[in-house]
């Protein structure tokens, strides 16, 4: 999904390759104009300064509540992953559909699929996106996550990447889809809270202070 919590602190493993803090200077590879648009369209919340999780126009967020990260972080965690023209990326949680946005227009992945319990961030997200989405570049899909193993769209082979922001119990309850998938050479994005406890997994960077994780099966 898309937090902006603050991350949990990670284990500390000597099999992790671990990258510094970026600051804004992070993101001048990236056409101004676009990131200009990027922060328009999805603007970032800052925790100290607004009450989580938020009230936005249009949209109920009483049993979904809403806690998008900032643009900056979906960028440094699309680029930690490698993301490639290549890539087909499933966002599990995707709240206003901003990662979805970003790996089409940032790094030109073939797709992005976002799913999202709550019908009024589908809306939203296929709003703010809406030439990508005519363009069948982007999609979005309602899905009860409780109920993951019914989702064809979960369990389509399709998908080079996957984000995930789930907590400690969804990790375990999706530990299964998130194994095979690892297995089958999906990189795996998470945020805020780490997989730690899915022993089959392998976390190869992370940036514990951005609260980001990828796992990727060593070649």
């Amino acid at each position: 999904m898309t937090p902006s919590i603050s991350p949990l602190d990670p284990p500390n493993s000597d099999s992790k390759a671990t990258i510094p803090k970026s600051d804004d200077g992070a993101l001048t590879s990236f056409d101004p104009k676009k990131l200009e648009y990027f922060h328009t369209q999805y603007p970032d919340y800052i925790a100290e300064e607004v009450d989580l999780p938020l009230w936005i126009d249009g949209v109920d967020t009483t049993y979904a509540p809403f806690i998008p990260t900032s643009t900056r972080r979906v960028l440094l965690a699309l680029e930690m992953a490698h993301l490639t023209s290549e890539d087909k990326v499933l966002d599990v949680g995707s709240g206003d559909g901003r990662f979805c946005y970003a790996a089409v227009t940032f790094f030109g992945a073939q797709k992005a699929m976002g799913i999202e319990c709550e019908q009024d961030l589908i809306e939203k997200s296929t709003e703010l996106a809406q030439d990508l989405v005519d363009q069948g570049r982007i999609s979005f899909e309602r899905a009860d996550l409780t109920n993951w193993r019914e989702s064809s769209t979960m369990k389509s082979k399709e998908w080079s990447v996957i984000v995930v922001f789930l907590s400690p119990e969804g990790g375990d309850d999706m530990e299964e889809w998130l194994v095979q998938e690892f297995e089958r050479g999906v990189r795996i994005v998470a945020l805020v809270f780490d997989l730690k406890q899915l022993k089959g997994l392998h976390c190869s960077v992370e940036d514990s202070q951005e609260g980001i994780w990828i796992y990727e099966k060593q070649k």
